[in-house]
């Protein structure tokens, strides 16, 4: 069991001439050096020391361990807080996930097999059934932490969802796969963005140049929001480092870019610094696919759709699967298949291609 927190104590070790600092905090017990020999000095020294850590690290409420009377909500959000294997994107996802669950159960104990079964009927009912397939998988990666930590010292099998199970078609619009869009719909899509911000609420940030990079380089938007001066990117530089936090397949590698792409780089890249940075990018997307897009495929489309759209044209224009592989970020040919929309269009194309053999 974690050690509570406690203030500090000054020590001086055996054949040591140097004061250190020992105090417990978040459960973990810490030693810092003073750097000083003097025993008044030290203890100044130490103090400041240990209210620094304290104010850097807020203390973390205790969870109690081994008890199924452990509030649920407090030990999802230390999951989402501790757990090191759960990547940026995933956790935002996770913490929708931990909401519904929240809504069902208040203490761990009452997640069994039984309630699980019976969350996973109720869900199937309200949304698809891939969808309730992430949630079964989230809660099943939550439980093991829960045991890891020593709060869970039962098994739960958490229930699956059947193959065939499909779900229902959730009631709202939401985000809908990708429309088929023409490379004419695209240009004239970028074209009627807007080059900067202008709301008075916020400083002003790169809207144009955002878009025309998430279509020349296939990011997914949780990228682009976290380039950044130098780490992915310098000016004039012909190849974007793609760090493996960067990747959602943690696959770390260069980039070749394109032209347009490093014209809109360059455009607006800071000195140092998150390029793009995180922003609600919606009002701008719909008043522009308003403008420039077919009213049916305006209404579904949204800025993540670029990537598919992208990808599609890469593939009709050069025929080259593995390079198109590459600036996806997909290690097998079949997920990159998932992301191509076929079209009468392409169809014609492939037609036209062959006249007049």
């Amino acid at each position: 069991m974690a050690r509570i927190a406690e203030g500090w104590r000054l020590r001086l070790p055996k054949g040591r001439r140097v004061y250190i600092v020992r105090f417990t905090h978040n459960g973990e017990t810490i030693d810092r050096s003073t750097g000083l020999e003097d025993p008044r000095e030290a203890a100044r020294e130490a103090a400041k020391v240990y209210a620094e850590h304290v104010q850097r690290e807020p203390e973390r409420p205790r969870l109690p361990r081994g008890s199924d009377s452990a509030p649920l909500e407090e030990l999802v959000a230390a999951w989402l807080e501790q757990d090191s294997t759960i990547d940026e994107d995933t956790v935002e996802t996770w913490t929708c996930y931990g909401r519904h669950w929240l809504s069902r159960w208040t203490r761990l104990g009452e997640v069994t097999e039984g309630s699980s079964e019976r969350y996973r009927n109720e869900r199937l009912r309200e949304v698809l059934a891939t969808t309730v397939r992430k949630e079964l998988s989230a809660l099943r990666h939550f439980l093991r932490w829960a045991a890891s930590q020593g709060h869970l010292r039962r098994r739960v099998d958490v229930a699956s969802v059947p193959s065939k199970a499909t779900g229902t078609r959730f009631s709202r619009r939401r985000r809908e796969s990708a429309p088929e869009l023409t490379p004419k719909q695209i240009s004239a899509f970028l074209a009627a963005l807007p080059a900067w911000s202008t709301s008075k609420r916020v400083t002003p940030f790169p809207i144009q140049a955002r878009f025309v990079v998430a279509y020349e380089t296939f990011l997914r938007p949780g990228a682009l929001d976290r380039l950044s001066v130098p780490e992915h990117y310098s000016k004039g530089a012909t190849a974007l480092r793609v760090s493996a936090e960067l990747d959602k397949s943690r696959w770390g590698r260069e980039v070749p870019l394109s032209t347009k792409a490093r014209r809109a780089l360059d455009s607006v890249i800071p000195a140092k610094g998150l390029i793009f940075g995180k922003h609600d990018y919606r009002e701008h997307v719909e008043a522009a696919a308003r403008k420039a897009l077919p009213p049916a495929v305006a209404e579904r489309f949204c800025g993540a759709h670029l990537r598919s759209a992208r990808i599609t044209h890469a593939l009709e224009k050069s025929g080259n699967l593995a390079g198109v592989q590459f600036l996806a970020g997909h290690r097998q040919a079949k997920t990159t298949g998932g992301y191509v929309r076929a079209s009468y269009r392409a169809a014609e194309d492939v037609l036209r291609s062959f006249r007049g053999r």
